[in-house]
């Protein structure tokens, strides 16, 4: 079969827009729908040929026609908009499209704070519209919230901090999924779940390398896991903790990641953790 080369990517914001330049690097047909069309970047998009179509999520004519001649819909959807994924796939599948790819790009727990993730996957289960799923960790410029204060050289460790955990750069995921969409056989595609990563530390490896970086012993504080695990549900930040120290913040196993980019994209060569070790 033939690999997709059509494709809608719902949000542009600070994964989306990366991936919308991957996709159009790779010379495919790429629409971009948004809910505000009047952001500088779009003008660029369009130069660069894309279809940029502002678009109400909740109105199904608006999307069905957006939809038309689409084989794969990304969603880089941010946070607080993941809840309308549901309602889009039914119109996709309405629309004849033939892979969703949901707003994941992270770990592989479906609970808690992430338990949206399950809703969307059941609903495209029972849609028999296939998925792929890419699991990356967390964004690494962001893994400061997992306790990493480099400007004030202190780090606070759930449990013992010898747990790893998953890292991957906005750009190197792009990139990734990207590729893999535009070179992969659909077979190969359809209700996939690929685990990535651009590192793979715990939290004493990251302290090792900061303290090496800026020349100084890092204060480290530690948090007793289950009294962290209290507000479990309640606390962003523990939720996430507590799944880091109980071992599920890795995108898979170590043998299942290498194993994807072998795949998928050998030739990938994401940046380390060390390059987001900043005060």
């Amino acid at each position: 079969m033939v690999a997709f080369k059509s494709f809608a990517v719902l949000g542009a914001g600070t994964l989306g827009s990366h991936i919308i330049n991957e996709l159009l690097k790779a010379k495919v047909s790429v629409k971009v729908l948004t809910r505000d069309d009047t952001k500088p970047a779009f003008a660029e998009y369009k130069e660069n040929g894309a279809t940029v179509i502002k678009v109400d999520y909740s109105t199904e004519g608006e999307l069905k026609k957006a939809f038309s001649g689409v084989e794969v819909v990304v969603s880089a959807l941010g946070q607080f908009a993941l809840g309308v994924q549901v309602e889009v796939a039914k119109v996709a599948k309405a629309a004849g499209v033939q892979l969703f790819v949901p707003a994941e790009y992270g770990i592989y727990v479906t609970e808690g704070f992430t338990s949206h993730k399950k809703v969307v996957q059941d609903t495209l289960k029972e849609l028999q519209l296939p998925y792929t799923v890419f699991y990356t960790g967390f964004f690494a410029r962001d893994h400061g919230f997992l306790g990493f204060d480099y400007a004030n050289a202190r780090i606070r460790v759930v449990g013992s901090g010898d747990v790893p955990f998953s890292v991957t750069a906005r750009p190197d995921i792009a990139r990734f999924v990207a590729h893999t969409l535009t070179t992969a056989e659909p077979t190969d595609l359809a209700w996939a779940k690929i685990p990535i990563e651009g590192d793979r530390k715990t939290h004493h490896e990251v302290a090792a390398i900061a303290e090496k970086k800026f020349g100084k012993k890092f204060e480290i504080e530690y948090v007793d896991l289950e009294e962290n695990r209290k507000k479990f549900n309640t606390d962003f930040i523990a939720f996430f903790t507590t799944i880091l120290a109980d071992g599920n913040a890795v995108s898979g196993p170590a043998e299942a990641v290498e194993a994807a980019i072998q795949k998928f994209f050998p030739e990938w060569n994401p940046s380390p953790i060390d390059e987001f070790i900043t005060a």
